[in-house]
């Protein structure tokens, strides 16, 4: 067996009977997490959830797991915490990957299953109770649009809700947007979905964080550098802030500013053919990913969120916000429950590359509204987005299926 710093044990694959990890008392969590262990991107974050409500919860004798579909290596975001990473593919829409969870779930007494981004109505809920479940729990980051239920489609849809064994009996919704998706395509009951915002741990401030960005991308120390991290997909929009600032170039008086678009992703060489057509490409950086990406944002005069689709939340902003950046955003889905518009930065239309043109120019040749609105944004970051609230809350409803002794009594580290 493999073992991070505390209580972490890599179960073998589902094929055969795993071995047992340490004995311990009291009912177990299962958090489920879709993708191999240390993946990155947004699922550090989720794992960082789940460890943190591994330790609320662990002072009460609640074990809690963590389940991978592979461990190649321990997972970096659980080293330290009470969450214990196991390797099991929690497949529920194949037998095999029923079978394996169901094993598992008897096998360490699972009182609460805390899903990711999974459906909220699934035949193998009921099996999964019958095996001793007693809570399941949603917790939905998913972007994008869907469509609403209609005629018949809506009749069925919503008769399946009805059948509440099959339901989750918890779906947590990251933003206003995704709890009205939830009612409005679901069909969920109203009483099962609660919106909890997602959260940043604020950085300290860093004084040197605008010399370290202009020093590490060789920009001059007095540089105006506008900057976008986003994993580059179309849906992200980044095209549409290439040609935006092109457009902001040819208007510029006196020194023009710097944009530098950090990250990579499928349509990596697309980007890479627009920028070699631009007329001021010279200005425009594509670095690639960064492994210290927030720490060079952290550096940057604007950011941007150039999104043209519906975005569940929007760490991509509340990031730099944190930090005290002013950011730029589209007006699509949880986005501007983020960013408050003239307060926290500007919000522009969804691919509209006039609309960014315009608020960057605004920003850009205005120092004291940046600063400002930077005040501003790095303030509504530890007011309105705490992560001990977010955890607070969410160990709350995992406590609510682990019985009554453990649910009466008070959560930890309050």
């Amino acid at each position: 067996m493999l073992e991070t710093e505390r209580r972490t044990t890599v179960i073998a694959a589902p094929a055969a009977r795993a071995p047992d990890p340490p004995a311990r008392t009291g009912p177990g969590v299962l958090c489920v997490a879709n993708f191999p262990a240390n993946t990155g991107y947004a699922w550090g974050f989720i794992e960082a959830l789940f460890a943190g409500v591994a330790d609320r919860l662990a002072p009460r004798g609640a074990r809690t797991y963590v389940a991978y579909p592979a461990v190649p290596a321990p997972p970096r975001t659980l080293a330290g915490s009470a969450a214990g990473a196991v390797e099991l593919d929690v497949r529920l829409d194949s037998i095999r990957g029923v079978r394996a969870t169901l094993d598992f779930v008897r096998r360490h007494d699972i009182r609460v299953l805390y899903l990711v981004d999974r459906p909220t109505w699934a035949l193998a809920y009921l099996a999964l109770r019958l095996s001793g479940v007693r809570r399941i729990l949603v917790h939905d980051h998913t972007s994008g649009a869907r469509t609403r239920p209609a005629g018949l489609r809506r009749l069925l849809k919503a008769a399946t809700r009805r059948a509440t064994a099959f339901l989750a009996d918890d779906v947590v919704a990251v933003s206003d947007y995704v709890l009205r998706r939830k009612l409005e395509v679901d069909l969920l009951p109203r009483r099962r979905v609660r919106r909890i915002w997602n959260s940043i741990v604020p950085p300290a401030r860093d004084p040197d964080a605008r010399t370290r960005l202009r020093r590490e991308l060789g920009l001059p120390e007095d540089a105006l550098v506008v900057a976008c991290a986003s994993r580059v997909t179309p849906e992200k929009g980044i095209h549409h802030l290439l040609r935006a600032f092109d457009t902001l170039l040819e208007r510029w008086s006196g020194e023009p500013p710097w944009l530098v678009c950090l990250g990579d992703g499928p349509a990596l060489e697309e980007l890479r053919a627009l920028h070699a057509s631009l007329p001021h490409r010279d200005r425009i950086l594509l670095p690639g990913q960064r492994a210290d990406a927030a720490a060079l944002l952290a550096g940057a005069d604007v950011c941007v969120v150039p999104s043209v689709w519906q975005e569940a939340f929007g760490l991509a902003a509340l990031e730099p916000m944190a930090a005290g950046v002013p950011v730029v955003a589209t007006r699509v889905g949880g986005l501007p429950e983020v960013v408050v518009d003239g307060v926290t930065g500007l919000l522009v239309e969804p691919g509209s590359e006039s609309g960014l043109t315009r608020a960057l120019a605004r920003l850009l040749g205005d120092r004291a509204l940046r600063q400002r609105l930077g005040v501003n944004g790095r303030r509504r970051a530890r007011e309105r987005f705490s992560r001990r609230a977010q955890i607070d809350e969410l160990a709350d409803m995992v406590a609510a299926g682990l019985g009554p002794a453990l649910r009466a009594a008070p959560l930890e580290e309050r």
